[in-house]
């Protein structure tokens, strides 16, 4: 990965993953072969101004149709886009709001592999919270958002987004749901995400305190798809302490 700021207040970066996936003895794999090219360029938040991000990420390669050792090989074509721009007001509660934007592809009937792999990184930033919650994750999706923090003292942080979200290919599984509807006859909506994060310093730089809150109001394709849990909402709640040492 590289770095630049010749872009004034902004910093640009240019990145190059590779991924290469063996079977091992007990552990068959889908013998990922990716290389993963990036784009990124981010002005960082400041009060009284507005930010922004813009990402982009092409994947090429070739991956194993199935876990079967003599499966035959795909050659993969997928992509990631991530957009936002924020604007930070100069209040006590130094509140910034944001609308964002991000799209994976997902795998479509005949051609090639379609469907993006994230390879690695944070959950956080994978559109949903941290833990046993993983159902939203930057794959086979496009999702609009508008997000509100808030920082009202140096203990305290907060934090609320709402999203719509569809399918980026309607044949292929929802995100990391696992939910799928191969004859893509139920449609590409997938539903509505409330999302909301509160963070308190119990002992300053000691001991953290998180609140993490979500709810899934189920859209057309979560409902209908041959496959889906039966119930119109999710609802998922977490505590969480931190020790710092």
């Amino acid at each position: 990965m590289t770095k630049s700021n010749i872009l004034g207040s902004a910093t640009g970066e240019i990145s190059y993953y590779h991924l290469g996936e063996r079977d091992a003895p007990g552990r068959p794999t889908r013998d990922r072969s990716l290389d993963t090219f990036g784009v990124r360029i981010i002005a960082e938040p400041r009060v009284g101004k507005f930010d922004y991000e813009i990402e982009a990420l092409f994947q090429t390669g070739a991956i194993s149709a199935s876990l079967a050792s003599a499966a035959s090989r795909q050659s993969v074509s997928a992509n990631f886009i991530h957009a936002d721009i924020g604007y930070s007001f100069a209040a006590v509660w130094k509140p910034r709001l944001s609308v964002e934007l991000d799209r994976a592809s997902g795998d479509r009937r005949g051609g090639r592999y379609g469907r993006f792999d994230t390879l690695f990184g944070m959950r956080r930033a994978d559109l949903a919270p941290a833990g046993l919650y993983n159902a939203i994750a930057r794959t086979n999706i496009m999702t609009p958002g508008i997000r509100l923090e808030v920082t009202p003292s140096k203990r305290l942080d907060a934090f609320a987004v709402y999203r719509a979200m569809w399918l980026a290919a309607s044949e292929d599984s929802f995100a990391g749901t696992g939910v799928r509807d191969a004859s893509g006859r139920s449609g590409d909506f997938a539903g509505h995400q409330l999302e909301a994060r509160l963070r308190y310093w119990l002992i300053p730089a000691r001991l953290r305190f998180e609140f993490d809150g979500l709810l899934l109001a189920k859209g057309r394709f979560l409902r209908d798809a041959p496959n889906a849990p039966a119930g119109r909402w999710t609802k998922y709640g977490s505590f969480n302490l931190t020790a710092s040492f």
